[in-house]
């Protein structure tokens, strides 16, 4: 069999279906109907000659076969977008795909040059095809290492070999609690002395295990969000402290609904950066996106 008799389409079905782990949560990825998913996927194994999937009671699993063709599969369209990116460049086009990731909630920071950046991308010519996911800072990164990703922003206290990092903009990030929990009503001189590790507090999942920026740890168990939407909601419940962004927990302070503790001992500052991987060569969108929002 030769590589030209596979219809690439099977191929890209089925690392839709692999990512999303069957082929009925890859029906609205895909948007076509799971018995066309089924006819492809048939088809695509009968041309191989191999079993690509195990489908049954136990779930959707991957045969040894399918983990191989998988990547595969993945390095054969990472090379087609390198060759399309290189005629691209050849032809002075601005076009092809853009793969960005960025940490939640960054829409309300005041100087996040996101959205201008954005902006002046799409103002340009050129067909240009953007995926955007949002995702912690940790699988950002691993994203960003497995090449399903082009671009990321967030705040990475661990730089990571094969990854480089440029400083983008600052994030205030300060404790707050709930207006039913008991340190509401108190102020600035009566929490001076009391002990707050002594209240249970709500981390994020991706820095368990590593020394808070405010040194603060909870003595009792807290509870632990791996999104910043996650933590507003603990806090809101009035049984748990967070640190929240400052620009994002505006809307609630301004409600009256959280409130700030302890800014000169328990408020510090974030650094987001822009991160890529190291040693690639970036494309015509890629390089016009870095411009725009490093220009801002």
């Amino acid at each position: 069999m030769q590589l030209d008799t596979i219809d690439l389409r099977q191929l890209r079905v089925f690392l839709t279906v692999a990512d999303c782990r069957g082929f009925s949560p890859a029906q609205a990825e895909l948007n076509i109907s799971v018995s066309t998913i089924s006819t492809q996927m048939s088809d695509l194994e009968t041309r191989l000659g191999l079993r690509l999937c195990q489908r049954g009671r136990s779930g959707f699993s991957l045969t040894e076969d399918g983990e191989r063709i998988y990547k595969a599969a993945q390095t054969l369209f990472r090379q087609i977008d390198g060759f399309n990116n290189e005629v691209y460049d050849l032809r002075q086009e601005l076009s092809g795909k853009l793969s960005l990731g960025f940490a939640d909630n960054l829409v309300t920071h005041p100087t996040s040059p996101i959205t201008q950046a954005l902006d002046k991308l799409f103002s340009l010519e050129g067909e240009i095809e953007i995926l955007l996911n949002v995702l912690s800072p940790n699988l950002l990164e691993r994203e960003l290492l497995d090449q399903r990703l082009d671009i990321i922003i967030g705040a990475f206290p661990r730089h990571l070999q094969g990854i480089n990092y440029q400083p983008l903009f600052d994030e205030r990030q300060s404790l707050y609690c709930g207006s039913r929990h008991p340190l509401f009503t108190k102020n600035e001189k009566e929490l001076a002395s009391i002990d707050l590790k002594e209240f249970r507090i709500a981390q994020r999942g991706y820095t368990a295990g590593r020394p808070h920026p405010s040194n603060l740890k909870a003595a009792s168990s807290g509870a632990i969000s791996y999104h910043m939407e996650g933590l507003v909601y603990l806090v809101l419940s009035g049984h748990f402290l967070a640190h929240l962004p400052d620009h994002y927990a505006k809307k609630w302070v301004t409600s009256g609904e959280i409130k700030e503790l302890c800014p000169h001992s328990q408020s510090y500052i974030s650094t987001f950066e822009i991160a890529s991987r190291a040693g690639t060569h970036p494309s015509p969108v890629q390089r016009a996106f870095l411009k725009a929002l490093l220009s801002n």
